[in-house]
């Protein structure tokens, strides 16, 4: 308080109470001026500030509006003058001061020099943490609306600290939970102004910068500041920021309040963590090296566990390029599981931004750069190459590494430790001839360990040819080449004839060269490999890395500009918009029109010599648009179908005019579909094309948009198929698409590859499209409305999914109705199965199938690729493992293109030995979702129906094939399926568990009928051999039932055969393959040794059993009976002369050898009763020869012939 001398008055900021005096304009908040007796009157209001109030006449007389204004300032800066500490301020922010007030403690608090003592927000404390909360929870709604941005500017810079940014996240956490209960409007606005606080708090690159550079000059305690940094660390670098915004944008959006607002961009995964690289990078740079490598090390370690590694890396290496000593000096403070973490999170980054096709053409320079950044690595950290070749030698890791990153890990190697590149080649040469790699791991894993091997190689060679030729002479090499030669894929067995081949070509002289005389070594692909023990790259500098980054910007921004141009108007002319090139000018001088001199008039005589051969014009057609009655509401400037590629684009990315989008998203496809066999206008521009129509979206709620947008794409992909069909491929796993998105790719990949095949006309899977041909071959609109077919709705992928499980299944169903039914072929008009075909119609040509010559290279390869790599580089978080629909939709789209390639395709025993493996190895997938399940299932069946010789996948599957039958065979039992009839409609169960279990019996029929097909060919080859008179007429192929082999499973009803058909699949241990060698109780059906010593009763099963006992009670009589002639004949012997001796002995022998043949009989005879695997048998064996011992047995029990 300071002392007056003419009466007190009490300043207070009494909200709710409004002026009606003019000072309103310079004063936000009224002060009331009372009296002293006045404020002694209310107890409640405690004095603040004192100021002299002016006498009532002095008022009266001097009452003009300068005075009042000098007084209100004056009044203020006596306010002002009053605080003078930081707690002062505290106060006065909690009695929601006016404007001017709440500017000038802003500034105060801005300023180092605002307070009598030194005070610094940017100091943790608790007088700091009420101010900012007060701040934030008082003055900030009241005060943010209404200020400019300079004044804003103050406010930001206030509550830009580590207290305030964590103030800011805490407050909007408590808004976004309230808010989600119980929605308020006060709280929504508070929360869009938290949202834009916190996003000017961070903006810009250096904003961490200054946080870390405010930090360290107010807290000189160097463990202290250590413990604030590492806790603003945990906030910025955890995810908090992301997580924190995404919920409140969330609850504004459920709100109704912005429903088509742009998300910030700390919502954002991607764009946050380009910001915290570009953050760290200036860290490390700006600041003094002593503060900031330590800091800037600590934010990296924790960001890399952030998520979107190529978006953090992308904002970090483009700042650090140019300074190689920090970048060193930030990777050595880097503890060592986070160098480890680095180096894979950089290399499957560079892997995105350099060429990854194998065969194409690399760019010396760009692995030269990206050689430079792992030695500036190695130079920093001497372990680096340790960490490099475990990460080269991972089989799994490289599955995501592009050929360019590990050309320039490999370099690195090679001219920094020699002994790391021969650990490298040792690993790689030994994981390579593994037989459990070569026989499980996916072929892209064994294709990229190959090229590191050869790359190895080569390098190691230059420098010590010795250890080359030690590891080609070692017993892995030779033993691994032996495996992969071994091995029943076809692929691996030439990746290691190329292995081979070139690592001879290494160490062997010119006439011991290793040459397997194959036509698969000749090939182009062949000696690219053999080729790669001669790469040689250079290591470049960090400005080559720097221009290779900005190079890869500078590509990925032109769609982006091309996007931008694509919005221009086009040109018009007298007002209406105008397509195509430009026309010519206009000339200078208007052409003459009208004759100049004598004019020769015709008169005719008579009038109704009209000529009878002039016909009047038609009435045009009328034009719905022009029907309105009032002229202004006609639209004249209607858009014109674009003629043009570019004017295609520009249609679709107009966002303005509906009619201009609509317009060229219905145009799209006929247009492509001209375009196409004109000219290279659409494969200039199929790439933005499909960019465009990925990234597309429908402002203007536009029928069938889905339908017009996919028959785009297909459109499109038919233009170029073998080029735009591997890079849509990969763009369905790149970017930053949705599920939807990705969904439709997938699906116009399919479809576009059945059209392909030539089916669209076949199944209408694909629809017909107007308007495909030029205006010259049209008929006129009003004729074309007439004969042209309506357009037929576009179908989808599951459609066709659909389709071709009923073809597949049908067949089935219907042999097992005639089989079901075969008592009743004498009286039987037509069996089931010959109502699939109609020798009454006439048969046509099929059309020309040319998927099948593209489908493994153009198709099947890219996209089982870039999912291996996909999974190999997120693992268990991948898009494609989390989300079931985009793995179903995955799968049914290979299926699909598979089956539409049919038995002709190329390569179709390498291709279905990798698809059947991949389909194996989602076994754990499909056990977690039905429609996984399903999808795999489908698959396996169309592997199955399009490999038709049998006897190959027999011999070179067999694997695949025992492992497929036990799968899918407990697959059946755990949804309903037992041994027996089931009917074919079904136990009451789902529709999906209905489509399981008929999928899986299909699979159990085909694998049942390639066993078949094995089975009958061994009997051809091996006829000679007596497999003709061992019974199989009797083993259950004719009428009467196999003996312990059946099993009855569901196929799905056909909707025209009887409800009690049933189907007959053998088991998945069919006698044709292996004897079922299971202990069991079971006696339906059981044969014993002969097909004709069968149980079917009770009363057969007891006779079975004294038979199998008294047959094992008789070998002990056999035993006896030898025991005692051995006895007689020794006690013969011993009677009889000298001379007959030798006579008898022989004669002897020969009837013990004769008694020995008859007891090893007898007990190989006992062992195959046992070997029956029946307990009853077992039992009855075990009771015959108790029996046998006590009835014959007189000597103690010995080793006998019953060992064998």
């Amino acid at each position: 308080m300071h002392p007056q001398t003419s009466p007190p008055s009490i300043a207070l900021s009494a909200p709710g109470h409004v002026s009606q005096q003019r000072m309103a304009d310079l004063l936000s908040a009224v002060k009331t001026v009372r009296s002293q007796s006045d404020a002694t009157s209310e107890p409640a209001l405690t004095p603040v500030i004192t100021t002299q109030r002016k006498t009532e006449a002095t008022v009266k007389g001097n009452g003009s509006e300068d005075e009042l204004r000098s007084d209100a300032i004056s009044s203020h800066q006596t306010t002002i003058a009053a605080c003078s500490t930081p707690e002062d301020a505290l106060q006065l922010l909690r009695l929601h001061p006016d404007t001017t007030t709440f500017l000038s403690i802003l500034s105060r608090l801005c300023s180092d020099k605002g307070f009598d003592k030194a005070f610094s927000l940017s100091a943790p404390g608790p007088l700091q943490a009420q101010l900012v909360n007060t701040l934030l929870t008082t003055n900030l709604p009241a005060f943010w609306p209404i200020l400019g941005d300079k004044d804003r500017a103050l406010l930001i810079a206030c509550v830009t600290n580590i207290t305030g940014i964590n103030a800011v996240i805490a407050r909007l956490r408590t808004l976004a939970t309230q808010a989600s209960t119980s929605t308020s409007e006060s709280d929504i606005q508070s929360i869009k102004m938290l949202v834009e606080v916190l996003g000017r708090c961070l903006r810009g690159d250096d904003a961490v910068a200054k946080l870390c550079q405010g930090l360290h000059g107010c807290l000189p305690d160097g463990t202290k500041r250590q413990i604030v940094w590492k806790d603003l660390v945990n906030v910025l670098a955890s995810g908090k920021v992301i997580s924190v915004t995404a919920q409140a944008e969330d609850v504004v959006v459920r709100a109704k309040l912005e429903s088509r607002a742009k998300p910030s961009w700390l919502s954002i995964g991607p764009d946050y963590a380009a910001w915290l690289g570009r953050n760290i990078a200036k860290l490390a740079v700006r600041l003094n090296e002593s503060i900031s490598v330590e800091a800037s090390s600590q934010l990296l370690a924790k960001s890399l566990s952030l998520g979107h590694p190529s978006s953090l890396l992308k904002g970090f290496f483009p700042l650090m390029a140019a300074s190689e000593d920090r970048l060193m000096a930030v990777f050595q403070q880097l503890p060592s599981y986070s160098r480890r973490k680095l180096l894979e999170m950089t290399m499957r980054w560079l892997s995105e931004i350099a060429p990854s096709d194998a065969q194409n053409a690399i760019s010396p320079d760009c692995i030269g750069a990206m050689a430079a950044l792992f030695a500036v690595f190695h130079r920093a950290d001497s372990s680096t190459c340790q960490i490099l070749t475990s990460l080269v030698g991972d089989a799994a890791f490289n599955a995501s590494i592009s050929l360019s990153v590990r050309r320039a890990a490999v370099t690195v190697m090679a001219t920094s430790s020699l002994d790391e590149l021969q650990a490298l080649l040792e690993k790689t040469m030994t994981t390579f001839g593994d037989r459990l790699f070569i026989d499980h791991a996916p072929i892209l894993q064994q294709e990229n360990l190959a090229q590191n091997l050869l790359l190895a190689a080569g390098y190691l060679h230059r420098e010590t040819p010795m250890a080359v030729l030690l590891t080609a002479r070692s017993q892995g090499h030779m033993q691994g080449t032996s495996n992969r030669l071994d091995t029943s894929s076809q692929r691996a067995r030439w990746l290691g004839m190329a292995v081979a081949t070139a690592v001879s070509s290494l160490v062997d002289k010119e006439g011991a060269k290793m040459d397997f005389h194959v036509d698969e070594m000749k090939t182009d692909e062949a000696k690219w490999y053999v080729d790669l023990v001669h790469v040689r790259d250079q290591t470049g500098t960090l400005q080559d890395f720097e221009a290779l980054i900005q190079a890869q910007d500078r590509t990925v921004k032109l769609p982006r500009r091309s996007a931008r141009i694509a919005v221009d108007q086009p040109q018009k002319l007298n007002g209406k918009p105008v397509f195509g090139p430009p026309r010519p000018p206009e000339p200078a001088q208007p052409s003459q029109t009208e004759i100049v001199g004598e004019k020769v008039t015709e008169l005719l005589d008579d009038v109704s010599d009209d000529d009878d051969d002039l016909k009047p014009y038609a009435k045009p057609d009328s034009d719905p648009e022009d029907s309105d009655e009032d002229a202004s509401l006609v639209n004249r400037n209607k858009p014109r179908a674009p003629v043009y590629i570019r004017d295609l684009m520009r249609f679709l990315n107009d966002d303005k005019d509906p009619n201009r989008f609509q317009l060229g998203i219905k145009h799209a496809a006929p247009l492509v579909r001209r375009k196409s066999t004109f000219g290279n206008e659409v494969k200039d521009h199929s790439e933005e094309l499909l960019r465009t129509l990925c990234n597309l979206q429908d402002p203007f709620s536009t029928d069938n948009f889905d339908e017009f947008r996919l028959q785009a794409m297909i459109a499109v992909l038919l233009a170029d198929i073998d080029t735009l069909a591997p890079w849509f491929s990969k763009q369905a796993f790149a970017g930053e698409y949705s599920l939807s998105q990705r969904c439709i790719m997938l699906a116009a990949l399919g479809l576009a590859g059945r059209e392909l095949a030539g089916l669209q006309n076949e199944d209408a899977l694909n629809p017909a499209i107007t308007n495909t041909d030029f205006p010259t071959k049209r008929l006129p609109p009003r004729l074309h409305a007439l004969y042209a077919p309506t357009l037929r709705p576009l179908a989808r992928l599951n459609t066709a999914y659909k389709t071709e499980q009923h073809h597949l299944l049908q067949p089935l169903a219907l042999e097992a109705a005639d089989k079901s039914t075969s008592h009743l072929n004498a009286i039987k008009v037509r069996t089931f199965s010959s109502r699939l075909t109609d020798n009454h119609r006439t048969k046509r040509h099929p059309p020309p199938n040319n998927l099948a010559k593209i489908f493994t290279t153009t198709f099947f390869y890219p996209l089982l690729t870039q999912y291996q790599r996909d999974v190999a580089a997120y693992s268990s978080s991948s898009i494609w493992t989390t989300a079931p629909i985009l793995l179903t939709t995955y799968l049914k789209t290979l299926t699909l293109l598979l089956h539409a390639s049919g038995p002709a395709t190329l390569h179709l025993p390498t291709l279905s030995s990798n698809f059947w493996d991949f389909l194996l190895s989602l076994r754990t997938q499909a056990g977690m979702d039905i429609s996984v399940l399903e999808a795999v299932l489908f698959g396996l069946l169309t592997l199955l129906e399009v490999n038709t010789d049998h006897r190959r996948l027999a011999e070179e599957q067999a694997k695949q094939l025992m492992a497929t039958q036990e799968w899918v065979g407990l697959v059946f039992e755990n949804f309903g399926g037992r041994e027996g009839e089931v009917s074919l409609v079904g136990s009451g169960a789902g529709e999906e568990e209905e489509k399981v279990r008929a999928l899986s019996a299909g699979v159990l029929v085909k694998c049942g009928a390639v066993h078949t097909m094995d089975h009958s060919h061994m009997d051809h080859s091996h006829g000679g051999m007596g497999h003709g008179d061992m019974g199989h007429g009797d083993m259950g192929h004719g009428d009467q039932p196999m003996c312990s082999m059946n099993v009855h499973l569901p196929p799905p009803p056909p909707n025209h055969l009887p409800q009690t058909t049933k189907i007959q699949i053998p088991n998945k241990t069919t006698p044709h393959l292996q004897k079922q060698m299971l202990f069991t109780w079971s006696t339906k059906n059981l044969c014993i040794i002969f097909p004709s010593w069968r149980i079917t009763g009770v009363g057969s099963l007891i006779l079975s059993l004294l038979a199998v006992a008294a047959l094992t009670a008789g070998y002990e009589a056999v035993r006896e009976a030898s025991r005692q002639y051995e006895q007689r004949l020794a006690a013969r012997l011993a009677s009889t002369p000298r001379g007959a001796v030798r006579a008898g002995e022989q004669k002897g022998r020969v009837v013990k050898a004769v008694l020995y043949g008859v007891q090893v009989f007898y007990s190989f005879f006992i062992m195959l009763l046992f070997m029956t695997y029946n307990g009853w048998v077992m039992i009855a064996v075990g009771v015959g020869a108790t029996i046998g011992f006590l009835l014959f047995s007189g000597s103690s029990v010995q080793k006998s012939a019953a060992c064998h």
